[in-house]
């Protein structure tokens, strides 16, 4: 790794925020145009071999056999009662397959997936040491990115190559990409990305997933949510006509029984960003639900995506640690939303 690569690296692990500016600056930053962060906490998981295609589609809540190497697709991983073990962006290479997931999770994912390979012929590796992940948002980051990975995939999940780099165009009302850099030309890569844009942290980055809805799961929230609850039917993380996978009985029986009570909201309050898991009660201490996500928006403010209860979310006003939240829009419609005339 280069140094400036590594620099960078090393003022996230002591920063302790996951900010590389102050969060005003940053949230200016997001406001005026493009930016780009570097993401050291998203994992990479390598599948590789003559099976690879045919385990991923009998392991994932998504079609994975039909997808060629210029798609990505997100999906979950669950556990046979259906709760969610990780979410994976899915990209199709001509060697395999990347699963990028939280790198938290990735060595209990990885052991525990190895446990169901048994005679397949597929080798799954943590190459998250070898790769960068970097995030570019915004109108203004095309052009960097043109210049050095030619024309940025336009289509949402659409994924194009140029020679070592690889980019994935992410589900969001805003054009977003990831970038996954080899790790030692990471430090060149970042040093032409932050001379055209400014550079933002992780936490940052999540923001600006909470605002396009996609949820992550770490070790805090596994096997909390089934796949509807973290809204994967309307981000296309789900196929229901895909064949058995672990869970899928139970999945298969939510979707066709109109059983969800509880989903993914989108929310915002003040004060500091709760830790995933954190409970989200009614004005009377009454649980409707747990954090998913959270990251700063400002100053003392945040937004955050939880799971709630469908039916109090229509009529309660959510509280996180004794202060009132309001819930905000989501870019898309979610599942279980009540008629505009609810209440």
């Amino acid at each position: 790794m280069t140094d400036s690569w590594t620099a960078i690296l090393q003022e996230l692990g002591t920063g302790g925020d996951g900010h590389l500016a102050p969060v005003s600056d940053e949230a200016r930053h997001v406001a005026d145009g493009g930016v780009a962060a570097p993401l050291p906490g998203t994992g990479v998981i390598r599948v590789t071999g003559e099976d690879a295609p045919a385990f991923l589609q009998a392991q994932l809540t998504n079609a994975i056999e039909d997808m060629d190497p210029g798609q990505s697709r997100l999906a979950g991983w669950c556990t046979a009662k259906g709760r969610v073990l990780a979410l994976f962006r899915v990209i199709r290479t001509d060697e395999g397959f990347l699963l990028l997931t939280a790198a938290e999770r990735v060595p209990a994912v990885l052991k525990r997936l190895r446990m169901f390979v048994l005679r397949a012929r597929v080798t799954l590796e943590d190459i998250g040491g070898e790769t960068a992940v970097i995030g570019l948002a915004g109108t203004p980051a095309s052009a960097p990115l043109s210049e050095l990975a030619g024309t940025p995939p336009g289509a949402v999940d659409a994924v194009t190559r140029a020679g070592d780099l690889t980019a994935v165009r992410l589900p969001d009302p805003e054009p977003r990409w990831l970038l996954l850099v080899p790790a030692d030309e990471a430090g060149a890569v970042w040093d032409a990305i932050a001379r055209a844009l400014p550079a933002v942290g992780p936490s940052t980055w999540r923001l600006l997933d909470i605002r396009a809805g996609l949820p992550e799961i770490v070790d805090a929230t596994a096997e909390r949510f089934v796949p509807q609850m973290l809204n994967l039917e309307p981000l296309r993380g789900l196929a229901y006509d895909k064949g058995c996978y672990p869970g899928q009985e139970v999945v298969a029986r939510m979707h066709y029984l109109g059983q969800l009570k509880r989903r993914l909201y989108r929310l915002g309050g003040a004060g500091r960003p709760p830790q995933p898991g954190a409970t989200v009660t009614d004005a009377d201490g009454g649980t409707l639900g747990e954090i998913v996500s959270a990251s700063a928006s400002g100053e003392a403010v945040f937004e955050g995506l939880a799971v709630l209860r469908i039916d109090a979310a229509a009529n309660a006003t959510p509280h996180i640690g004794g202060g009132p939240v309001a819930l905000l829009e989501l870019p898309y419609a979610a599942p279980g939303t009540p008629p505009a005339d609810a209440g």
